[in-house]
């Protein structure tokens, strides 16, 4: 819990801090609150801190140099002026406030900011001024105006705030108090705050970079002797594995293309993908030489602290299955996926963060024991990434969010209880503790992207809006893409978006995540979040939303429209069988299956006449053509393991892409089976891209759009954490 600051000015006399209000603002200085309308406005405490500096100078400069001396002291952690820049926009996000026609916080390039709105205080109560004068005659009221005329500051002339809506327009003064309004009082009461608030803390820890390149952290570990090893990807390259003492003595190991998953000893453990098949568990010295093969198949691992064993997750015929050590089945799930896996340091348990949703970062924060026993510790999470246990082993620390996806550094002991660790701006991710308490945290700058080329168009246009924009769906005339919003701009419950691929504004249709535009562009179908999680269809135009009914089955993973748009392709599946592709009639009626238990995944299509489905049986690496109306699955030539299918054009080809950045598409004649090369799909400024997300294509094959990741890290070495 944040310690209250101390407010009190007069020795032995507790005071009532002001609350200085703005409009329909309030800003309570005791309780380090903002309110609007008195309901509570969510700001987090260094933008409030800010807030609070600038609203005790009304119409003054407040200088960069005085904010940071001032709130950020020593703390170097976090560079300065993307810090600054973080509270500043969050402060306008909370008073809807625009940086090009303010009317509460004025930018005064290269120098500082101003708070140029017109403020008014709520007084003490009771019969004696907290400063020691004599109660004004106002104070029942509550509130007065402060407008004791002042001297401006020097190179400053009066202004004229714009006021907000529906409120009569006021001039703007610089402002004077006298005694008995008190300004000095509200400036010594945020002096307080402000220094009330380091008092109270812990001493602040001290972060020390260690990367300094442009690109992706994959994971980081700390070696027996002090040593930081991690894998990276730098500069738009593959990714490798370093080892360093300290930013300016990195040496790289020569390891290309490979995930470190733990280290023991003079070894660590790494993950490497290989071709048609699932990635391999190797063995490799910290000095260096050839890696040695140990496990095959294997999605997530971690060493046991003591070397001895390891703590996999691998997936078979659709389960993921959690072993510790390898070969004991400790749990076994077919919905979601486990991330994160990390052995406790008493051997006792796993812990690990388990995602519902496959490709949604959701969730919660699970232990297992050696019994099978499974605890979930945290949950309804919005964004997890990142798990370590503490060194005792009673706690495990994780970087997650309720809301948005900027990640703060929590602890949560093994009977469930929860305490706020570090919070800074940007997206914190936890990557390893070491026996003496110092932590790896590496600060990721997260984004998804979307770029789209529209038949007519000599190039590729940016449409990427928000933070996190999940492409779904291009229309069939390539002039409007469906996006999702899972960042702050999504709200609680996701957004769903509709944009013209000409630039124009995206208009947001409802909540929860897209899946599929309809085949005459008047309907977006989509999921909530949060159980029950009904499909939803959300108009395009003027229109209700309809919601479909329930036809008994379980654990909807996604879903799109035939071409004929009366009916829907689903994954789904029965209460205690394997998820399978289903045929809906929108209308009604029992749901049908398609494929057989087992044959998931999104890289999905269907032919023109709705008569095949081209999808992945379950474990394999070639997809096949299933027949709707029943049959056995067919072949498709020229086709080779590991292609995933983006779109069966009208003219009978079929249209491929290969795992990898860039994405390397191929264009197949299904007949014939006739195999050209297409084009690759990529931004041009590859650094940080670390996956290639959906690819969009229209019937004709004329027009494409496709999403993208970019994740850019800063690893730090962090003491003093508790």
């Amino acid at each position: 819990m944040t310690p209250k600051p101390p407010v009190s000015a007069v020795p032995g006399r507790a005071v009532e801090a002001p609350v200085v209000r703005f409009g329909v603002f309030e800003v309570d200085l005791r309780n380090g609150e903002l309110r609007k309308g008195g309901v509570l406005v969510k700001l987090q405490q260094q933008p409030f801190k800010v807030l609070a500096l600038l609203v005790s100078r009304p119409g003054d400069i407040v200088t960069r140099e005085e904010l940071r001396g001032q709130i950020w002291g020593g703390d170097t952690f976090v560079d300065f002026d993307q810090g600054l820049n973080f509270c500043i926009k969050q402060i306008r996000v909370a008073l809807g406030d625009q940086a090009d026609t303010p009317r509460y916080v004025e930018t005064l390039p290269r120098r500082g900011y101003r708070f140029i709105a017109p403020l008014e205080r709520r007084e003490p109560t009771g019969s004696e001024a907290p400063w020691g004068g004599n109660g004004s005659p106002d104070h029942a009221h509550g509130l007065r105006a402060l407008t004791a005329p002042l001297a401006h500051p020097a190179g400053v002339e009066p202004r004229t705030a714009v006021a907000p809506p529906g409120e009569r327009r006021r001039e703007w003064t610089p402002i004077t108090v006298s005694s008995s309004v008190g300004l000095g009082f509200v400036l010594l009461v945020v002096g307080a705050f402000l220094a009330g608030w380091r008092a109270g803390q812990s001493p602040a820890p001290s972060f020390h970079r260690l990367t300094f390149r442009r690109g992706t952290v994959d994971a980081a570990r700390f070696a027996a002797d002090g040593e930081v090893v991690y894998s990276a990807s730098w500069d738009g390259g593959p990714s490798q594995t370093f080892a360093t003492r300290g930013s300016a003595d990195t040496r790289a190991l020569g390891y290309v293309k490979a995930r470190l998953e733990g280290v023991a000893g003079s070894e660590m453990a790494l993950l490497q993908p290989r071709e048609g098949k699932g990635p391999v568990l190797g063995r490799a010295p910290l000095a260096g030489g050839p890696p040695r093969q140990i496990l095959e198949d294997i999605g997530q691992a971690d060493w046991a602290p003591d070397g001895s064993t390891f703590a996999v997750v691998r997936r078979v015929k659709g389960f993921a299955r959690l072993e510790f050590p390898v070969g004991n089945l400790l749990l076994e799930t077919v919905v979601g996926r486990i991330s994160h896996l990390r052995v406790s340091p008493r051997l006792d348990r796993v812990a690990f963060l388990e995602h519902p949703i496959p490709d949604d970062d959701r969730g919660s924060v699970v232990t297992v024991d050696r019994h099978g026993t499974r605890t979930v510790l945290s949950s309804d999470w919005a964004s997890l990434e990142g798990l370590a246990f503490s060194p005792p082993g009673d706690e495990v620390w994780f970087t997650g969010t309720k809301m948005g996806a900027d990640l703060a550094l929590y602890a949560v002991s093994l009977r469930g209880r929860e305490r706020l660790v570090h919070r800074a701006p940007g997206r914190l991710v936890l990557r390893d503790i070491a026996p003496d308490g110092r932590v790896l945290l590496a600060r990721n700058s997260l984004r998804l992207e979307v770029r789209a080329r529209v038949d007519g168009e000599d190039s590729e246009r940016d449409l990427s809006w928000f933070e996190l924009p999940l492409l779904t769906d291009l229309s069939a005339d390539g002039r409007r893409i469906v996006f999702g919003e899972s960042g702050d701009a999504g709200g609680p419950g996701y957004g769903i978006f509709l944009r013209d691929t000409d630039g124009s504004l995206p208009v947001r249709l409802g909540d929860g995540r897209p899946y599929a535009l309809s085949p005459d562009g008047k309907w977006v179908l989509s999921q909530g979040i949060r159980p029950p999680f009904q499909l939803v269809m959300l108009p395009t135009e003027a229109g209700e939303s309809r919601v479909l009914k329930d036809q008994g089955l379980r654990d909807v993973r996604w879903a799109r429209f035939f071409p004929d748009g009366r009916r829907l392709l689903m994954v789904a599946s029965e209460p205690g069988r394997l998820p399978r592709m289903w045929m809906q009639d929108m209308e009604g009626g029992r749901p049908r299956p398609v494929t057989p238990e087992g044959a998931t995944g999104r890289d999905v299509v269907i032919s023109p006449d709705g008569r095949f489905v081209v999808a992945f049986p379950a474990g394999a690496m070639r997809a096949v053509m299933y027949p709707v109306d029943g049959g056995d699955p067919r072949a498709i030539p020229g086709l080779e393991d590991n292609e995933y299918p983006v779109q069966w054009t009208e003219d009978g080809a079929l249209y491929l892409r290969k795992a990898g950045v860039p994405a390397r598409m191929f264009r197949i004649d299904v007949a014939t089976g006739d195999r050209r090369p297409w084009r690759d799909i990529a931004p041009a400024d590859l650094a940080g891209v670390s996956l290639m997300m959906r690819i969009v294509l229209t019937r004709d094959a004329r027009s494409y759009a496709y999403g993208y990741l970019r994740a850019l890290s800063e690893l730090y070495l962090v003491d003093g954490l508790k």
